[in-house]
């Protein structure tokens, strides 16, 4: 073969496998986010956990248990604001890979059209 059919070859193979590409990349860079979250997301749950249970060993008397029973009370409504907050940023990381996908599938379109509006004049 020819230095030209290995070059022809080559774009061919680069223009079929360079979106390919560009998708994975964008997985892994956006899977990497995602456990980021949601490691750090676990992490933050049980310190929480682990804290309420020191909590709960400290009970000695009727006013720790009084105690105890109060900061459960916010325990739990700071743990509903975090629930909140969470699924606030994971559906941001999810809206974001979609609109970076989008704009992936947008691009290699427009290159489609392009190519065959070249091809169609030749």
């Amino acid at each position: 073969m020819s230095n030209d059919a290995l070059n022809k070859m080559a774009a061919q193979y680069q223009n079929f496998l360079g979106p390919v590409i560009k998708a994975n990349k964008l997985s892994a860079a956006n899977l990497e986010a995602l456990v980021n979250f949601q490691m750090s997301a676990l992490q933050s749950y049980v310190d929480m956990a682990m804290t309420r249970m020191k909590a709960a060993s400290d009970i000695s008397d009727p006013a720790s248990f009084q105690a105890f029973l109060t900061s459960q009370a916010e325990m739990v409504a700071n743990l509903q604001h975090k629930f909140s907050d969470d699924a606030k940023t994971l559906a941001d990381l999810m809206n974001r890979f979609k609109a970076e996908f989008d704009k992936l599938v947008q691009e290699r379109s427009e290159e489609r059209r392009v190519g065959k509006e070249c091809r169609s004049r030749w």
